[in-house]
């Protein structure tokens, strides 16, 4: 299925803001004058935007009337006759209207002044009162009050509450003292003699700060006009104020004990971080230049992070050493109980991520440290999640991925495993809620119903021992479920990609007992809207199933061909494959023009199969991915007669955009592929962010002499990119990039361009000025940047500033 490289079209690289190779007009020439057209009409017609106007309440969000003694909730919702406002009795159970919505209306025209119909009743900032017989809310700044058995409306004055300034202070949970920040140094106060204010810290400095964040020049400018106010009142009303001879302050990132005796705070030095830049060429009159700190993968100098303790009675603050590995990184650092603040827990993690340790700091013993205990694994990152305590120093819940799936544990306070809570082939991702009284924890799990797509989610009630595990959402669709209070009831929303989404009320055995709302489509069913498929596909090795989602123009005829666009995002973090509904999105409205759009996943691409899935792009960043796309799609194709394998298009975003790039680069694929869009690509990993390429990649210990001739750790990485590849390009390829994206810097799409001219290779060029990563207010021009793309390079219908050439 190789294709010759084009030749280059002369005359036509264009320099605007925008480095242009448009060679698709020789493609169409080439193609002929009878072949199919873009249509344009029907990609319009079905646009997010005219969708939308007639798309409303997918699901219901409820709001508990009184979490302490009801599981009552009310609700909102819209659709083709209006919006509601719903009130459910789950032990009834019933289902009745919060208020007659005519006489709503018929009291708020009345009330306003302005006419209102049932239909359209806009409340905002509803809530009950607490008496629970009326409920407040605001219709165009009025505030008003609906009496909900006497059937009356009145206005009502809300509490005035001052404009308080942004606090810069942390207080301690009895009031009595406070914490703040100034010039990255740390301050102490006691309430009772605040005139006497303790520096605890004096080697602050930028990058190695203790402030939270600095206060500006303009809140420092709102603070001086409140003093100002206040000074003009009656000192009979006035509280004696402290001048403050501290300005310029910051919150620091304390977390006091319930105690208030203690508290701890993190600091993270950033000094020896080098600097990645960035030039905004649209400030006037001279470009400016952004400057931040920012490590990238196997760099010797990260960030360090250290842990302080401040002691009240001795009014002293050190740091503790919790050192373990270099490069170390702490997490959810908490105090294990409430009543005491004897001693501090946290999760330690190694620079790899392959192993952590969750320990305990007895404070009141030297800060002497036990390891409750540890976490490891090889040739894959390690996942956590916090700790999650049954009771006040009681026991608590681990998540771990040990037997090769996500499961929890049951641990005694003391660290000593009492027994696991769920188990399988298949991964407990979150907890939802905890009964501690009750002995049961409610989960949410992915992959462990039969014949169902694994990635659906679905809740589950078990007990903290393990045992009676029960299914409260049955039914094959993902589902997002909700407890209510006093975990008797769920309130299910659930949909497919193919499923309008439909929300009922379930008992806590899972069975249905009220129906609460199905999503409206009538409206863009009408207009010939149609639900896209599903499908599963075996990976090349083929064994392992791969699930995808397909898109078809509404005018589809089967006895036609049509090329074939793979929408992809690699992981290892996610998988660009959806799971609930969307009726309105850019995948189907690029299906409209005349193409076959999907979704495929691929082994490494998602966390919520099994470890030895996700992990299987560990050490193979790049190349990983691509396999699985090119085995599914033609597996597709010997399926339907009418997908084109001869003309194939692939586009994503960031790592989308870093898979598309290789995909026309790297061989066998680069045969396969035809045209590439890649927006905001990582395509020199090297140059990204240290955690995320360090993570999902892999980082190689090795051991090393530092300049104390001492021995140490050292890491290694060196992840493959596209630039690299650059002379095997075939086919049409696209970079498109923001030229202040502080997330994946565009040196990595420089590079692959240089290389690309360098190779003296053809491709298309549009750098977004003044754009981050996602784009922003360009959006939309790069959507139909690349909608004209695939139409010039898969159906050779070219076009020049919006408008459709002849052929």
């Amino acid at each position: 299925m190789a294709r010759p490289h084009p030749a280059p079209a002369a005359g036509i690289l264009t320099l605007l803001l925008i480095l242009f190779v448009p060679f698709g007009a020789l493609e169409a020439q080439e193609r002929g004058t009878d072949g199919p057209r873009a249509n344009w009409a029907q990609a319009e017609r079905f646009s997010s935007s005219n969708l939308n106007t007639y798309l409303h309440s997918s699901s219901v969000n409820p709001q508990f009337i009184d979490e302490d003694e009801s599981d009552e909730f009310w609700y909102r919702f819209q659709d083709s006759e209006g919006t509601r406002w719903m009130r459910v009795n789950p032990e009834a159970p019933s289902r009745q209207p919060l208020f007659d919505h005519a006489l709503m209306a018929r009291l708020l025209t009345e009330t306003l002044g302005t006419p209102t119909d049932r239909q359209n009743l806009d409340l905002e900032n509803v809530e009950f009162t607490d008496d629970l017989q009326s409920i407040r809310f605001e219709v165009d700044d009025t505030h008003l009050e609906f009496h909900l058995s006497n059937e009356t409306l009145v206005e009502y004055e809300p509490e005035e509450e001052e404009d308080e300034p942004r606090e810069w202070r942390v207080f301690s949970p009895d009031s009595t003292a406070y914490v703040f920040a100034r010039e990255h140094n740390l301050y102490f106060v006691e309430m009772d003699d605040e005139q006497n204010i303790i520096q605890l810290s004096d080697d602050g400095e930028e990058y190695y700060s203790f402030g939270f964040r600095e206060v500006d020049d303009e809140e420092e400018e709102e603070e001086e006009e409140r003093r100002d106010r206040d000074e003009e009142q009656d000192e009979d009303d006035m509280e004696e104020e402290v001048e403050d001879p501290y300005p310029h302050r910051a919150r620091p990132n304390v977390t006091w004990s319930e105690d208030s005796q203690r508290f701890y705070v993190t600091r993270n030095d950033s000094r020896e971080v080098e600097e990645l830049h960035l030039v905004n060429s649209l400030t006037e009159p001279r470009p400016e230049l952004m400057s931040y700190r920012y490590a990238m993968p196997g760099e010797e100098n990260v960030v360090q992070q250290e842990l302080h303790l401040f002691d009240r009675p001795t009014v002293e603050l050190r740091e503790l050493d919790v050192s373990q590995w270099k490069d170390q990184r702490l997490f959810n650092i908490h105090w294990p109980r409430e009543e005491t603040s004897e001693s501090l827990r946290l999760v330690r993690r190694d620079r790899p991520q392959r192993t952590l340790e969750l320990i305990e700091v007895r404070l009141d013993e030297g800060d002497a440290i036990r390891v409750l205990l540890t976490e490891s694994t090889e040739n894959a990152h390690l996942r956590r999640q916090n700790v999650r305590y049954i009771d006040d120093g009681g026991d608590f819940l681990w998540q771990s991925r040990r037997t090769g799936w996500s499961h929890y544990y049951r641990y005694d306070h003391e660290g000593n495993l009492r027994n696991s809570v769920t188990e399988g082939e298949w991964n407990a991702e979150a907890i939802v809620a905890l009964d501690s009284i009750g002995g049961e924890v409610f989960i949410r799990g992915v992959g462990r119903e039969e014949g169902e797509n694994p990635y659906y989610s679905h809740l589950y009630r078990v007990g903290l021992n393990g045992s009676g595990m029960t299914l409260m959402d049955p039914g094959d669709a993902n589902h997002n479920s909700q407890v209510t209070p006093r975990f008797r009831f769920a309130v299910d929303n659930h949909s497919r990609v193919d499923m309008a989404p439909r929300s009922v009320l379930r008992n806590r055995n899972g069975d249905e007992i009220l129906e609460l709302e199905e999503m409206d489509l009538s409206r863009i069913e009408a207009m010939g809207w149609e639900m896209p498929e599903t499908f599963v596909v075996k990976a090349a090795d083929g064994v392992t199933d791969i699930y995808g989602n397909m898109w078809k123009p509404f005018d589809f005829d089967p006895d036609s061909t049509y090329p074939i666009i793979a929408h992809v995002y690699p992981g290892p973090q996610t998988e660009s494959v959806s799971f609930g509904f969307s009726a309105a999105n850019q995948r189907q409205e690029l299906a409209q023009l005349g193409f076959i759009v999907i979704q495929i996943g691929n082994r490494g691409g998602s966390p919520q199969r099994s470890a030895a899935y996700h992990s299987f792009g560990y050490f193979d960043l790049r190349d990983y991915g691509l396999a699985d796309k090119k085995a599914g799609i033609e597996q597709l194709a010997a399926m339907n007669s009418w997908i084109d394998l001869d003309n194939v298009g692939i586009y994503g975003h960031s790592g989308g955009g870093f898979m598309t790039a290789a995909a026309l680069l790297l061989p066998p694929y680069n045969q396969f592929f035809t045209a590439g869009a890649s927006s905001a690509g990582n395509h020199d990993n090297n140059v990204y962010n240290q955690n995320w390429s360090e993570q999902h990649h892999g980082l190689r210990v090795e051991t090393c002499e530092n300049e104390n001739g001492e021995e140490e750790d050292c890491f290694e990485i060196e992840v493959p990119t596209n630039h690299e590849l650059a002379e095997n390009l075939e086919g049409r390829l696209l970079l498109v990039h923001g030229d202040m994206d502080n997330n994946v810097h565009h040196a990595g799409t420089m590079r692959l361009a240089k290389a690309l001219i360098d190779a003296d290779k053809r491709f298309d060029f549009m750098m977004f000025p003044g754009m981050a990563h996602g784009f922003g207010g360009y959006s939309s021009y790069w959507q139909r940047m690349m909608f004209e793309f695939f139409a010039e390079s898969l159906l050779g219908d070219y076009y020049r500033n919006g408008a459709q050439m002849p052929n």
